[in-house]
């Protein structure tokens, strides 16, 4: 670095010398050049005092445009959506109507393509297979599948990050995973959760954007349940079994392990987590002390669904905890299933410096529309009354739910 401002200070003055000759300034230049070759001969010479020569030495301007500058910090943001169904009766009315996969997202594909990473939940696969699951009037599950097509709406929409981790990305077995991962991947949106194994299910997706890196793990409950079929069929992954990544009730070192192999490799880290109780609005306490722990382990931001309501938000040391975002498209009747937010989050390099939630609420069940004025004023007004309940203050501002900052810099 010595040398460095040297070699500065030497180019400087060579400016400088013209610059003063002009203005008949010879005396003080012979000066400073005696000043300078004097340091220069100093065997400790001090970076600093270099700086003050140099400084001394020319005009503002040209020292100022000399000096090294520092990196611009990156401003990313990320936008994140709930669970998304294209199929069943989504499907069905969009086919009816005569209207394609990307109508869906016509009034929101604005919102989602600010977002740098555009994050959903694809609640299940992406596939033309037909042998599946049982269904539920045979005394099985409800049975989901996209369309191939329905990709076509996804990539409109601006989708390039999802969790795969859930309880019907394999209602079409190891068939329906698999045409999925493949069709995601030709399409480049990234994904984690699922895979051919454990050790794949479990890999994070690692997205770079404007120089940063982003990394996203996927953990779902409900693997190990054993659901009816031809052949009855458990979504948990194995060692040479393809699945899903499970969650670990509590927290415990197979997830510590996973969180401190990705760290060191990214500058954002996401948890994804299908989890929660069902058609609620309740957060249990040993959600919440997971989450912690998850957070307090190098985590960033986690990000909740499989509910099918929007829960409260929770600011944890400045760190946000979605616990559910709620259905962003599906076809379920309950008016609470139909509404929920678009999040986006600003982070200046690794920090977290906005948080917003906008409504948004699904029409006919085949099109998602931003809420406005009396449409979007007893969502938001739920909303920040869950959030209080998790002792985390927003306020409602156009139509929107704003998170606030601390004295201290971080959300709160």
């Amino acid at each position: 670095m010595r040398k460095k401002y040297i070699i500065l200070a030497v180019i400087a003055l060579l400016v400088g010398v013209l610059a003063l000759s002009a203005c008949n300034h010879s005396s003080e230049k012979d000066d400073s050049i005696a000043v300078i070759n004097e340091k220069d001969n100093e065997k400790g010479t001090n970076e600093n005092e270099v700086k003050d020569i140099l400084k001394d030495t020319v005009s503002d301007t040209v020292y100022n445009t000399l000096q090294p500058t520092a990196t611009p910090v990156a401003e990313i943001k990320i936008v994140a959506v709930g669970d998304i169904l294209l199929g069943r009766g989504v499907g069905m009315r969009l086919k009816s109507g005569n209207k394609d996969y990307i109508y869906p997202f016509l009034e929101v594909k604005d919102i989602l393509k600010k977002g740098d990473v555009v994050f959903c939940n694809l609640e299940e696969s992406i596939t033309d297979s037909t042998h599946s699951l049982t269904g539920i009037k045979d005394g099985g599950k409800y049975v989901l599948k996209n369309d191939v097509e329905a990709i076509e709406g996804l990539k409109f929409a601006g989708f390039n990050l999802m969790n795969l981790a859930n309880n019907h990305i394999l209602d079409y077995y190891e068939r329906g995973l698999f045409d999925t991962m493949e069709i995601l991947d030709k399409n480049g949106i990234k994904y984690a959760g699922a895979g051919k194994n454990i050790e794949e299910a479990k890999k994070p997706a690692i997205m770079e954007v404007k120089g940063m890196k982003v990394g996203m793990l996927a953990y779902t409950d409900m693997a190990e349940v054993v659901y009816k079929g031809n052949p009855n069929y458990k979504f948990a992954a194995g060692q040479d079994k393809p699945g899903v990544a499970p969650r670990p009730l509590k927290f415990d070192d197979s997830i510590k392990k996973d969180i401190e192999q990705v760290r060191d490799e990214v500058d954002i880290l996401i948890v994804s987590l299908h989890w929660g109780v069902e058609e609620s609005f309740e957060v249990l306490p040993e959600q919440r002390e997971f989450a912690y722990s998850l957070l307090d382990n190098g985590v960033d931001v986690i990000l909740g669904h499989h509910p099918h309501q929007f829960q409260g938000i929770e600011i944890y040391n400045g760190k946000p905890i979605i616990y559910s975002m709620g259905n962003f498209i599906f076809d379920q009747n309950d008016p609470e299933n139909q509404e929920s937010f678009i999040i986006t989050m600003d982070y200046k390099g690794n920090k977290l410096v906005g948080l917003e939630a906008i409504p948004v609420r699904t029409i006919g069940k085949i099109q998602v529309v931003p809420q406005k004025g009396n449409e979007a004023k007893p969502i938001l007004e739920r909303e920040k009354n869950l959030c209080n309940k998790l002792d985390t203050s927003c306020f409602i501002k156009d139509d929107k739910l704003y998170f606030e900052l601390g004295n201290d810099g971080n959300l709160r």
